[in-house]
């Protein structure tokens, strides 16, 4: 009578174990991917494909909490965003009140920010830079693309305005979250087509800090990786 709850047990401590573990920035990375250039694009075919990209984007960041089991307050705290997400998720399903849409952006920035953390921890961990760091790395790069695109949504959302975004961006909530998704890593790479502009002083301010963020990342991150490199060769010696 005992087997069954010990192999659950041990199914959920495996579980818990593979999401502290650099496999799961590789996992990280693909969730994320699918996310962002595959399903939220698609989501103007339907509920079903803004429910599979909504799934997705839990999915990560609650991996990223998982990493967080052995810090009871931020299990917790990883719970409370997660939940919170959730709820005004499905509640946008069935209106789009101003308060719900503030809500799921406020609590999508805050479990990005811990997801952000999560990552960042992983990959610049002492060790050897394994193929999974660098595809951490990645998804770091994107995590933050993905911060200050959720930044951008919830100015529009209280200063209504802020952005100068054609008109055939604008419309439905979903479409609109895409465009900032767009206009976020195009900032971040500094690429900046200029179809869509800030027009708000302080969401100019957001746009320059993203650009000095999307230039120095990819130096700062290679620098450490090849000290991590250099000191694991050397320990090895």
């Amino acid at each position: 009578m005992q087997k069954a709850p010990r192999q659950r047990d041990h199914a959920l401590a495996r579980t818990l174990t593979f999401w502290t573990e650099e496999r799961s920035l590789t996992v990280m990375l693909i969730l994320l991917v699918l996310h962002l250039f595959v399903l939220t694009p698609g989501t103007f075919l339907g509920h079903a494909f803004r429910i599979v990209a909504s799934l997705l984007l839990l999915l990560a960041m609650l991996a990223g909490f998982l990493a967080l089991v052995r810090q009871r307050t931020l299990r917790w705290l990883g719970t409370f965003l997660v939940a919170g997400v959730i709820s005004f998720r499905s509640a946008a399903f069935y209106g789009v009140a101003p308060w719900m849409t503030i809500g799921n952006i406020l609590f999508t920035l805050l479990s990005l920010a811990a997801l952000l953390y999560v990552v960042f921890r992983q990959v610049n961990q002492e060790g050897p830079v394994t193929a999974h760091r660098i595809r951490g790395a990645i998804a770091l790069y994107l995590l933050i693309a993905m911060l200050f695109a959720f930044l951008y949504g919830l100015l529009e959302a209280l200063a209504p305005g802020a952005f100068n975004i054609p008109a055939a961006s604008t419309g439905l909530p979903v479409a609109r979250g895409e465009t900032f998704y767009y206009f976020s890593i195009v900032t971040l790479t500094t690429v900046g087509f200029g179809d869509i502009t800030a027009v708000h002083p302080f969401v100019r301010s957001l746009v320059m800090i993203e650009a000095l963020i999307g230039q120095l990342y990819p130096a700062i991150l290679i620098a450490r990786l090849v000290t991590l490199e250099m000191e694991t060769r050397r320990g090895r010696k």
